[in-house]
């Protein structure tokens, strides 16, 4: 196989090809979660929801840091670039902001003010 565009798209479609369905079914069930919140927006406590929702995604960014490296069966003295680091940080973000996500509907719902 050439490197292509195409070609890395393939490799990367093969490897997450196993993953997509339940993807996409928490995907489907997070936004059918945030329609109920969409339509209950006046009973909700928006802020408090958030701030929660941006609690819990910090503390998924800090444990995804610190356990990153354990996950690919590396050592924290293995890393020893900016680029490892960089790696590190980087997926600790993106973990951290998918789960933020993805937990502010079910939070948001949990937060409602008493009717």
């Amino acid at each position: 196989m050439e490197f292509s565009i195409f070609g890395i798209l393939a490799v990367v479609l093969e490897l997450f090809r196993p993953l997509l369905l339940p993807i996409g079914l928490v995907v489907a069930a997070d936004l059918l979660l945030f329609g109920a919140v969409i339509g209950r927006h006046r009973r909700l406590n928006l802020r408090a929801g958030v701030r929660t929702s941006l609690i819990i995604g910090a503390v998924a960014a800090a444990a995804t840091a610190f356990y990153l490296p354990a996950w690919t069966g590396a050592d924290l003295s293995q890393l020893s670039s900016m680029i490892d680091y960089a790696g590190i940080i980087g997926g600790a973000i993106g973990v951290g902001v998918a789960i933020g996500l993805l937990s502010y509907p079910p939070v948001q719902l949990l937060m409602r003010r008493p009717a």
